[in-house]
């Protein structure tokens, strides 16, 4: 092995794979830019902007719209890297690069659900969430982004699915569950216990995966290849 290897393997497995990492910072990019956007539109309709569901509407309407708008940026890019370079990668096709772009975008989307909450750990005491005073906040807020997470990984996969088969009923789907998980947040926000969005938020996620394990007809090699 190279120096370079022994001593920082981490950097160079990130090396093998340097498609990979553009493409989960770009899809985190996209989500920034969705949540820009998001904040634009907030900051615009001062009336109404003190309502969570107003809030929650757009903000999940634009996270859909950019995500689709990355998949097509990734199509044309395939083909424009095919017309340059006789060298094929399979990174851009099948479910691989679906479920490296959901994650990207879910963990950017983890990052600021939870960083509110981090923001409160310095102390100087525990907080608890207001509907369930035995729950730590942080234990709440962690559990919700990992959920969310393992949803945008679905999501994306089957938002790549119906943009490649232009099909609307899936991308619909796709928006319709998505606004309904986080609907989910309002009941925290109506003083019930947040056990009950977290409970609904993992149902969903194991109902999601299920069906997207059996859309891809139980195809998991790709998840080995991205660990």
């Amino acid at each position: 092995k190279q120096w370079y290897q022994r001593r920082v393997p981490i950097t160079a497995g990130a090396a093998k794979e340097a498609q990979a990492v553009i493409l989960l910072i770009t899809s985190a990019f996209f989500w920034l830019l969705s949540l820009l956007l998001s904040s634009l539109v907030w900051l615009a309709a001062y009336p109404i902007r003190k309502h969570l569901a107003f809030t929650l509407v757009f903000s999940v309407f634009f996270q859909e719209l950019f995500r689709v708008l990355f998949i097509l940026v990734v199509k044309q890019t395939d083909k424009a890297l095919s017309r340059i370079s006789r060298e094929t990668t399979d990174l851009f096709h099948g479910p691989r690069y679906s479920i490296i772009a959901g994650l990207g975008y879910g963990s950017m989307s983890a990052m600021f659900m939870y960083v509110n909450v981090l923001a409160e750990a310095s102390g100087p005491g525990t907080y608890f969430t207001p509907g369930n005073p035995t729950l730590p906040i942080f234990v709440s807020g962690a559990l919700q982004a990992s959920a969310m997470t393992g949803l945008h990984v679905c999501w994306s996969l089957l938002s790549a699915e119906g943009v490649e088969k232009r099909s609307w009923r899936i991308l619909l789907s796709v928006l319709t569950s998505h606004m309904l998980v986080s609907s989910l947040t309002l009941l925290n926000e109506a003083g019930f216990s947040p056990l009950y969005s977290i409970l609904c938020a993992y149902l969903a996620l194991a109902l999601t995966a299920a069906f997207t394990f059996n859309r891809f007809k139980g195809n998991i090699k790709p998840f080995f290849k991205i660990l």
